[in-house]
């Protein structure tokens, strides 16, 4: 199907383009129609186009609605968006940020990409190339631009200027958000970070001594507003966003290693202690259990006392061998502060099985690393 003027999409909230491009261009990994197959090499039809996007926040490009949602082993997860004649579809998705049935304008956030982004396009019911249809979501964006217009507009926003904390740094986080704010939503969706108990108790008291003022629905409801809170609920939305930026900054220094471009060092070193407090983790092994047999150093004391109850003995064995060992004598102050925690284990086999205890402590060190990189702590 050939694009002609009649087809122009017109939308009264302007036009936006599917994704935004970081770093320069996004590569088109598969054109429309007769193409070799990545893989196989054989020729088939191909009904829309492939974007190299990882993780990419994909927008509404103009006035629509979500007409569909579903999953198929083709396309994996897919959504539909009605504009006007138009239908698009967007596959192979992360993750689905508009339901069902939402009415969305340009630059509405309508989901995350998976590894790549898929897309159809049908006019009328008839399929066409998608890059038509992106070419004249360009030229409509141009055309606006020209007339003065911005062209391209932010993503929804409260029609209300919110002061935060984080003011002075507001580009460098809207620009690290288009960058890591899918990561961030599929890592906490799927276990790997989880919002600090602070940040949660603190927004739940928010919205709860919020509703009791009657902070909500001053204003009619929308979708850029959904709890209709009006002038009077700034300070409460400053709080908010406080908190949520904050939470995200915590993500990236922890999971990332990414801070702020204003930070030293040591205002790095702060950030991620912060973080570290915040969301609770002081030891990402804390609690692990190194089987040290797995080393061929077992590691069992008895402490036992004489039939007088005066002099106690400890026997350490190492390497499964109980022969060839020397008994060590301990006076009673020494075995009862033992027994009682006041004197480390590791500390008293230091003394008398130096040899042993640095390789069983290397052993363990090892075994730590390599969990750290498993974990892509390290």
């Amino acid at each position: 199907m050939d694009y002609t003027q009649e087809m122009n999409l017109v939308s009264a909230s302007g036009y936006c383009m599917p994704f935004e491009e970081r770093d320069g261009e996004v590569k088109m990994l598969l054109g429309y129609g007769e193409q070799a197959h990545p893989k196989s090499g054989e020729t088939f039809f191909h009904h829309g186009v492939d974007f190299g996007t990882h993780r990419y926040i994909l927008a509404a490009v103009a006035d629509g609605v979500v007409t569909g949602i579903g999953s198929t082993h083709r396309q994996g997860l897919f959504q539909v968006t009605r504009y006007d004649k138009y239908e698009v579809t967007y596959a192979h998705l992360a993750r689905a940020m508009a339901p069902f049935g939402a009415k969305v304008k340009a630059g509405s956030v309508l989901a995350i990409s998976g590894d790549l982004l898929h897309m159809e396009v049908r006019y009328d019911g008839e399929e066409i190339n998608p890059i038509d249809f992106l070419t004249m979501i360009y030229g409509n964006l141009k055309m606006m631009q020209q007339q003065g217009h911005t062209g391209m507009p932010d993503f929804d926003t409260l029609e209300m200027e919110i002061p935060t904390d984080y003011d002075d740094d507001r580009e460098e986080i809207e620009q690290l958000m288009l960058r890591f704010y899918p990561d961030y939503l599929t890592d906490i969706a799927g276990g790997q970070y989880k919002v600090s108990g602070h940040t949660v108790q603190s927004l739940r008291n928010i919205f709860s001594l919020s509703a009791i003022r009657n902070y909500f629905y001053e204003v009619i409801p929308s979708l850029a507003n959904p709890l209709g809170i009006g002038s009077r609920s700034i300070p409460i939305a400053a709080k908010v966003q406080n908190l949520l930026i904050g939470d995200f900054l915590d993500y990236l220094a922890f999971r990332h290693g990414v801070f702020l471009s204003t930070l030293d060092e040591s205002g790095k070193k702060k950030r991620l202690d912060e973080a570290v407090a915040a969301i609770g983790v002081t030891d990402p092994l804390e609690g692990l259990e190194i089987d040290v047999r797995s080393f061929d150093i077992p590691r069992l004391v008895t402490v036992y006392p004489d039939r007088a109850g005066l002099r106690w003995w400890t026997k350490a064995w190492f390497n499964n061998k109980e022969d060839g060992e020397a008994s060590v004598e301990i006076n009673r102050q020494t075995a009862v502060g033992f027994i009682h925690d006041e004197i480390a284990k590791d500390t008293l086999l230091e003394k008398y099985y130096p040899k042993q205890m640095e390789a069983c402590r290397h052993a363990i060190e090892q075994t730590k690393e390599q969990l750290m990189k498993q974990l892509n702590i390290m």
